[in-house]
């Protein structure tokens, strides 16, 4: 089935189940902002930053229907394979509905590419989840997803987008399709399956995300294997790897994490040499986060980066700042 008959049966839903009715409408302003500060204890140079601003303004025309628009300024480097994008860019501007067990949105949206992995790391301002953070695919682009709940114990997410990101428009016709599983067996617990993929001219690139993890108010854990197949629509190169991530409050306001990433990558059997082996190794994270206010946190931490090649070192200290409102 083509992009174009699902959005045609989308439509055809939508005219049938969400229905604007004559109600109080209303909207709100939402953001946050994520700061630090980091010292690299190799080349002993400091440097203060303003990584990520998001502005956004959710209106609601009824209680299933409504209009959600963001925008998102970030300056994110950090290694390996950091996004150093200093420029303004529209992050999510889309119409989305409610329903008891269907959702959805169509437009620029976000996708579920890394939702579950960031309400298990807990962390996203002192870094980016495993798949965003390697550049496995966006995690927000233009097109429709689709979210079914039958139970409260499963939900199933589908998602037709460009493929390129919302930094970049669509050049060909060739689109990113996407489903993902969400099961929750017991309070706390949660597992996922997600896959995708993109039938570029060269080869068929693909990704398949398996996650399992358990969320308290007093602990979190959680576990992640990440697999790329044709890498950069390359046949034969792939790229995997495993993140592990735990987070405890010791005390009301205080909070330890920890987190450990291992990416690494092949290549086709004639291959020499690894294709990637400047992107590959291993990055620790460990740190305390102080929580003053519900919308206000503050994370130091420290971090390493061990490279696959020759065991070099890159180690910071790290003072992270996150204000929502």
């Amino acid at each position: 089935m083509k992009p174009l008959q699902l959005l045609a049966i989308l439509f055809f839903l939508l005219s049938n189940t969400v229905i604007a009715q004559e109600e109080e409408s209303k909207g709100k302003f939402y953001g946050d902002v994520f700061l630090n500060t980091n010292y690299n204890l190799e080349k002993e140079q400091a440097s203060f930053r303003l990584n990520r601003l998001h502005f956004g303004y959710k209106y609601e025309f009824t209680d299933k229907l409504y209009f959600n628009g963001m925008v998102e300024s970030a300056r994110e480097d950090y290694e390996p394979n950091g996004d150093y994008n200093g420029i303004t860019n529209l992050f999510e501007f889309c119409l989305g509905f409610k329903l008891p067990k269907i959702e959805g949105k169509i437009g620029l949206i976000g996708t579920e590419f890394n939702q579950q992995q960031e309400k298990l790391w807990k962390h996203r301002y002192v870094d980016k989840v495993f798949a965003d953070k390697y550049g496995f695919a966006p995690t927000n682009d233009f097109g429709f997803l689709l979210i079914y709940k039958p139970a409260d114990l499963i939900n199933v997410d589908f998602a037709i987008t460009n493929g390129e990101g919302h930094k970049t428009g669509q050049t060909d016709s060739v689109f990113r399709y996407s489903a993902g599983i969400n099961l929750k067996p017991a309070k706390g617990f949660v597992a996922r399956l997600y896959g995708d993929m993109v039938n570029y001219p060269e080869a068929l690139q693909s990704n398949f995300i398996g996650i399992l993890g358990y969320s308290s108010e007093i602990i979190s854990v959680g576990a992640e294997w990440n697999q790329q197949f044709n890498s950069n629509s390359n046949d034969g190169y792939q790229r995997n790897g495993l993140s592990a991530y735990f987070s405890y409050n010791i005390f009301d306001n205080y909070q330890i994490f920890s987190r450990f990433d291992h990416i690494s990558s092949s290549q086709p059997d004639d291959f020499t040499s690894n294709w990637n082996i400047d992107n590959d190794g291993k990055l620790i994270i460990a740190g305390i986060q102080f929580e003053p206010h519900k919308k206000i946190k503050f994370a130091i931490d420290y971090r390493t980066w061990i490279t696959e090649l020759d065991e070099n070192l890159s180690s910071y200290l790290f003072l992270d700042i996150e204000l929502a409102f």
